[in-house]
């Protein structure tokens, strides 16, 4: 995932991991393949969070930059929650596909208008892109 997405016009400047072994391996291998200098932040908090706490996470994190572009490597069922609260437009078959399933090492990229502020609204963000292991090529 992290070397297809090297190849395309998705740019993340702060990666948020749980402190989980799987989820900072794929933290790590995402860094490798994406960019080695990108930050990089384990959290604790992150293991069983709640849309809500995800959201205070991203805000937190991204310190009222509004264009942070942020990584969050997380669990489900918060971060399928969460994509499901953030998703308000997009592309309507992408938008089927994330309301189906969030699989592991899925991404949901998001506009997010209001983000600096801490001015999240459900339904307010825009699908950029769903991406899903097995929609990758070979």
């Amino acid at each position: 995932m992290g070397a297809y997405l090297a190849g395309t016009d998705l740019r993340v400047r702060r990666i948020v991991t749980s402190t989980a072994a799987r989820a900072e391996s794929t933290a790590r291998l995402f860094r490798e393949a994406f960019d080695p200098g990108i930050p990089m932040t384990s959290r604790r908090d992150l293991y069983h969070a709640d849309v809500g706490n995800l959201l205070t996470i991203a805000l937190e994190e991204a310190d009222g930059d509004d264009d942070a572009r942020i990584l969050l490597v997380g669990h489900n069922p918060g971060m399928h929650e969460l994509a499901l609260f953030l998703c308000g437009e997009g592309d309507p078959e992408e938008i089927a596909r994330l309301q189906t399933k969030f699989p592991t090492g899925a991404l949901a990229e998001f506009d997010l208008p209001g983000r600096a502020t801490g001015e999240i609204q459900p339904d307010s963000g825009r699908l950029l892109r769903f991406v899903r292991p097995k929609d990758l090529p070979g």
